[in-house]
């Protein structure tokens, strides 16, 4: 019951599905700069970078955190997701590339934001050396980890999942479900309720209620 009432709170519209402010917009495709500088892009056949950058555009993605089984509030079932991104945007062959960025920011971490972690520290170690962890978390200023993973063309069904939502959904839109920042599932509205893609029989896509 209480995971049915966080799906009914999520709809069009909701506060739930925002983008990623612009600052961190700003990091995360200087980051994506970087790595194909790096040519860390250049061993797939076809692909062609950068992003025109007025073609980019972020996607909305939600987070249900691990395990659901000690979550009673349908408050806490579903939150914004801060270190997960998802966006796109079309190169100069104007094919559409779809990217995940997951990345590690503790700059903002405090027991309020995470609580579970501060009290699990206070049960075992005791309150000082668990205001002592928030401080040190809170001292590695910027991001520690970077994980960006490409979906092209060539890339077969993970490109296609995104094709599906766009195309099915009420308005071309489509936003991304996390769980702790793994098993990202690519969803969107039809009739205003949500929906995720996924594999049917003999690997065609369809569409199931969230």
């Amino acid at each position: 019951m209480v995971v049915t009432r966080a799906i009914n709170q999520l709809t069009p519209g909701c506060s739930l599905l925002t983008e990623i402010d612009k600052n961190a917009q700003d990091t995360v495709l200087k980051r994506l700069e970087l790595n194909i500088a790096r040519n860390s892009y250049s061993h797939r056949k076809g692909l062609s970078l950068p992003l025109i950058n007025s073609t980019v555009k972020f996607v909305p993605v939600v987070d249900s955190p691990m395990p659901l089984s000690s979550i009673d509030d349908s408050d806490k079932i579903l939150i914004p997701q801060k270190e997960f991104t998802c966006f796109y945007g079309q190169n100069e062959k104007g094919e559409t590339i779809y990217f995940y960025a997951i990345y590690n920011d503790r700059s903002n971490f405090t027991k309020d934001t995470n609580p579970r972690m501060y009290k699990m520290n206070v049960e075992m170690f005791g309150q000082q050396y668990a205001d002592k962890e928030v401080e040190k978390l809170r001292s590695a200023k910027g991001i520690d980890r970077w994980e960006i993973i490409v979906a092209s063309p060539q890339d077969g069904i993970g490109y296609k999942k995104f094709e599906y939502a766009r195309e099915h959904s009420d308005d071309g839109s489509f936003f991304i479900l996390t769980k702790g920042k793994t098993y990202p599932h690519v969803c969107f509205f039809v009739d205003n309720k949500p929906y995720y893609c996924c594999e049917m029989q003999q690997h065609e896509l369809g569409m199931r209620p969230l």
